[in-house]
This record gives structure tokens, sequence and C-alpha cells, in this order.
């Protein structure tokens, strides 16, 4: 493996049994936490798609590096591979870019400074990262608006803080309304409402008390594996 880039942050974990699924593969929840501690992941995180499968045995590095920093956020680029240990060949998992919002202490105001620029690539980088940003800040609101919507059916708010200081979470996932009707030729989603609570420990927060945000969305992304287990099912599929 090559050695870090300037400014480039790394951190490799080798999968265990405990962070993987039945199947031994290591499951999308466990990367999310490990992406979330090599980028410090605060505010959002853009999609993220796996274009290879990491099993019990091989190592993940996870490589992360501040492309461009705004006035008070930062975007980080991340980059997952995969190395087999027994033959040296290594594969891409995942490439993501999350957004980290610096909070001030008190009432002072944050001011980032500019990254410094070493590379060609950091240019490429710091150029695009102004293009993603237009992107995020135009789809936001409609992401809010979609959220909002989906929320009205089980009565439950949606919080505008991307913080969590809570002691229990409530992880709450169905496919759609039970309460409309099925129509010809459909499956039922009936049975695949799933809800988890999880205790909120020392271990899933920040040095300020706040959950991590890959804590949550590893949460999530059981939950929604469990749910989608259960429509499976319905197709007689294992």
């Amino acid at each position: 493996m090559e050695r870090p880039a300037p400014g480039e942050a790394r951190m490799s974990r080798a999968v265990q049994p405990g962070h993987a699924t039945a199947r031994g593969e290591l499951s999308a929840g466990q990367l999310l936490r490990w992406i979330d501690a090599a980028a410090c992941l605060a505010a959002s995180v853009d999609d993220i798609q796996f274009e290879e499968t990491a099993r019990v045995g091989q190592v993940i590095t996870i490589k992360a590096k501040v492309t461009r920093a705004f006035s008070t956020s930062m975007e980080i680029s991340i980059k997952v591979v995969v190395q087999d240990m027994f033959t040296g060949v290594e594969k891409l998992v995942s490439v993501a870019f999350s957004t980290f919002v610096a909070r001030p202490v008190g009432k002072e105001k944050i001011q980032l400074k500019p990254v410094t620029l070493l590379t060609e690539q950091d240019h490429v980088e710091h150029n695009l990262a102004s293009e993603r940003r237009k992107v995020r800040l135009q789809h936001e609101d409609t992401f809010k608006n979609l959220v909002k919507e989906s929320s009205q059916f089980d009565g439950k708010s949606v919080a505008s803080d991307s913080v969590v200081k809570a002691t229990i979470i409530n992880v709450y996932i169905r496919f759609s309304d039970p309460t409309c009707g099925e129509e010809e030729g459909t499956v039922s989603t009936k049975g695949t409402s799933v809800q988890s609570i999880e205790l909120v420990l020392p271990l899933h927060a920040n040095h300020q008390g706040n959950t991590f945000g890959g804590q949550i969305m590893a949460w999530m992304e059981t939950v929604a594996t469990i749910s989608a287990r259960f429509l499976i099912l319905t197709f007689g599929m294992s």
C-alpha cells in the first residue's frame, strides 16, 4: 500500500467475526461507524454506494482528507479500500464526501481558514468541492420536505438539529402506510415494519456527548436490513 498523501488521514481495521453478517461479510453499519471515526462526520454525507464486499480476515483502509474549507464547514473526501491478506490484492469499496460543521464554543463566531493545496489533485478536488456544495444546498430543502411529509404518517416529528444528545434513540422503519389498500398484482408490505430502541452509551458518543452520526446510521442500516429481509420472505426467497 502506498504512503499517505500529504494531509491525508488513514485508518485500517481488520474485519473480525463481530463486524460481519451471518454470511461473513462486513456489515454496512460497521463500515459506517469506521467512516465516521475517520472523517469526523457531523452534518451530512453524500450517497454511499458499495462497489466491493469485504469479508472476515480482510483489512479495510479508510482514507480521509479535507478538500475544501468554507466559512463554517468543510468537505472531507472519503475513500475505502479492502485488501486481501493472502493475495495482497486491493479493491475499491466506496468513495464518498462528507460535510463537517465547526460548532463554536460559547457565542464566538467561527471562520475557517482556507486549506493549503499541495498537489494538482488537491486543486482539482478544491474546485469540485464548490460545485458539490451547490448541489447539496439545492437539494437540501427538497429532501427536508420529503422527510417531513413521510413523518406525518406516524405522527413523529423530525428534529432540525443534526446533533443528538438523547439517552434513547428510537429507530422506526416501514415500507408503506399499512392503512392503504392493496392493489392487484402487488406484494403486501404488512409485517415489514421494524422498530428498534437503542440506549446511547458513552462508547456511542464523542467527547461532547453527541451521538456519532455513523452510529445512528449503523442502527438505521440494521433495522432497514431486517425490514427488507421480511419483504424478501414474502417472495418465498431465502
